[in-house]
């Protein structure tokens, strides 16, 4: 994203130096919002679960390479994606889902000490508290999260450890109707791994 603010940020001097018109600004920022919607409304917006899969599979951006990978591919490119991953802080919460995934909960935990606060620590907290059995654990990062989509993942996760699956399948299927972007695809793919394990 930093580039398309050089780019903007180039173009508008360009723009100021040549004297070119205001409407030149008008075109470049339509052009910037058209960008914008081809690179992230898929991922931010997107109603159709199977679209976005194949947008992310098509992506050369590593974040989203990485997700595909994780979901849908194999550990092993994830793996190498990851490391293609430049932020720091998006590297870190990717390499928290893997291990989370890979269920090395020791690995997981020790990194997301590291990391700063947010929903998403809260949210990988919580998961490795109650896969772990730490319930005090996992109440405390659970009240950190205020965000419902992953309140009501966690409630998901406690039924289906309980022998719940067909609720917590039921609490997904009810999500799915209103969920859009990567939270979308996040549920159904969720959805369909409980259904593959029967």
């Amino acid at each position: 994203m930093i580039w398309a603010y050089i780019i903007f940020f180039l173009a508008t001097f360009a723009m100021g130096v040549i004297g070119a018109p205001q409407w030149g600004l008008f075109v470049l920022l339509l052009f910037l919002a058209y960008l914008f919607i081809f690179y992230y409304y898929p991922v931010l917006f997107g109603k159709n679960a199977d679209k976005i899969k194949q947008y992310l599979r098509k992506s050369k951006i590593p974040n989203y390479q990485f997700i595909y990978q994780l979901l849908y591919s194999n550990e092993a490119e994830a793996e190498k994606t990851l490391n293609r991953i430049k932020q720091k802080k998006a590297r870190n919460q990717a390499n928290v889902m893997l291990l989370t995934k890979q269920k090395k909960y020791k690995e997981a935990k020790a990194l997301l000490s590291k990391m700063k606060d947010n929903k998403d620590k809260s949210y990988y907290g919580a998961v490795i508290s109650l896969h772990k059995g730490n319930q005090n654990s996992y109440n405390s990062y659970k009240e950190q999260i205020k965000d419902t989509v992953y309140l009501s993942w966690l409630e998901a996760e406690e039924l289906v450890l309980e022998g719940y699956k067909n609720e917590a399948i039921a609490i997904l299927d009810e999500q799915i109707k209103h969920l859009r972007g990567l939270k979308l695809l996040s549920a159904v793919h969720y959805r369909d791994s409980m259904t593959q394990d029967e």
